[in-house]
């Protein structure tokens, strides 16, 4: 009599899902891209590696992985037939991520979803040379073009949050601003007019006639710089927790506690307790946010910032944001016309809410909101709230379009 344990169904079909990420590789998507994933589903194990434009998947743990997934069936299977994002399964606590943030968001972006065609509403990570920068960037949607911009020190996935709900009727680009993130890290002054030079080249590319813009923190002083020098290609402004000229010194003082003045220019031991301490203390309330969070943010961080270029480039922009004089700021901002959206978390500790009410006194149209038990990052900390007050602010303001 055989004793032949019967194949498990579940088991199977999680087989048949990854077995075919070969067949579905897109790569154009991979745009000679060199790495390997290891998967975990449950409790079985898959090896994905791409190199010199192919796909191969084996059973078995990876040999040397740059990231490492893990998560259930269920939220596998999701993934994987495109109804649920890895950035949001990440932000949800389903998806458990090692090594490589970056790729691991991107994994997804790299095949058809299972048995259907990818849509507009698939994200996408493509590499987009702006200015002589290559820039790192995720594209999703159809609609009117939103620009969306991170803060100092940060990366593109701190959108992801918000990122499915604004593509629902808009088509939104989400790079890594240069000197961050997987974008290129050139020898450049890292001012707000550097920025916004190469955000201007970045929508001439895209071929986008103008856009609403979107920033949190340097993204906020980026968007505003280029409605200063590049008014036709602004829409409007939504500007979250902006980093304007006043920001808290002892905020800054205590970053830099964190951060040693050599890590600018030499290799430095970054601690991943000190940096999760330091990304804590962005939120109004750290226990909104499960704790994996804020690990997976500081050994991204520290990956990304072993890199001298990284370092120099952040110290470069810090400067900048600190000694700018506010006098001649605050002047010039009569000169933007556009409708603009202030957003503040009422306990951002590192640029004052009071901030916020001196820059919508400059602006001629401007409307401040201020959130309260919300730090300096409303787009993950109070996010619902965040996502109905753009929702309203883009339903009332200028489209941003598209050249002919």
């Amino acid at each position: 009599m055989s004793t032949k344990t019967p194949p498990d169904p579940a088991s199977e079909l999680i087989r048949d899902h990854v077995r075919s990420l070969a067949k579905r590789f897109r790569d154009g998507s991979a745009d000679g891209l060199v790495a390997e994933w290891e998967l975990h589903v449950g409790a079985q194990v898959f090896a994905i590696s791409v190199a010199d434009h192919v796909c191969s998947v084996r059973e078995g743990m990876a040999a040397a992985p740059q990231a490492a997934l893990a998560a259930e069936p269920a939220v596998w299977l999701a993934m994987d037939e495109g109804r649920l994002t890895g950035g949001q399964a990440l932000f949800d606590q389903a998806l458990a991520v090692r090594g490589n943030l970056d790729l691991a968001v991107r994994f997804q972006t790299l095949f058809r979803p299972y048995k259907r065609a990818r849509r507009s509403a698939d994200l996408a990570q493509m590499e987009i040379e702006a200015g002589g920068t290559k820039l790192s960037c995720y594209v999703v949607g159809k609609g009117p073009p939103l620009l969306l911009l991170h803060g100092l020190g940060a990366f593109k996935v701190t959108w992801i949050p918000v990122l499915s709900e604004l593509a629902r009727d808009h088509r939104v680009i989400v790079p890594d601003l240069p000197g961050h993130g997987e974008s290129q890290k050139p020898s450049a002054e890292y001012a707000p007019r550097y920025f916004a030079h190469v955000m201007r080249c970045l929508l001439d590319e895209m071929r986008i006639e103008r856009a609403v813009v979107i920033g949190n923190s340097l993204g906020g002083r980026v968007a505003v710089e280029l409605a200063l020098r590049s008014p036709g290609r602004v829409a409007a402004m939504a500007l979250l927790d902006p980093a304007l000229p006043g920001l808290r010194w002892r905020y800054i003082v205590g970053l830099t506690k964190v951060l040693p003045t050599e890590f600018g220019a030499l290799p430095v031991l970054l601690r991943e307790r000190w940096m999760e301490l330091a990304i804590r203390r962005l939120f109004a309330r750290p226990d909104r946010m499960p704790p994996e969070v804020y690990a997976v943010a500081a050994r991204e961080f520290i990956r990304i910032y072993r890199q001298p270029a990284a370092r120099m480039a952040f110290f470069s922009a810090l400067r900048h944001l600190v000694t700018e004089r506010p006098e001649p700021f605050f002047a010039a901002l009569r000169r933007i016309r556009q409708p603009a959206l202030v957003i503040f978390g009422e306990q951002d500790r590192l640029v004052s809410p009071r901030l916020g009410v001196r820059l919508v006194q400059q602006l001629r149209d401007a409307r401040l909101v201020v959130r309260p038990d919300v730090g300096h990052v409303p787009q993950v900390e109070g996010m619902e709230e965040t996502l109905a007050e753009l929702r309203g602010f883009l339903a009332s303001s200028p489209a941003g379009e598209f050249r002919a």
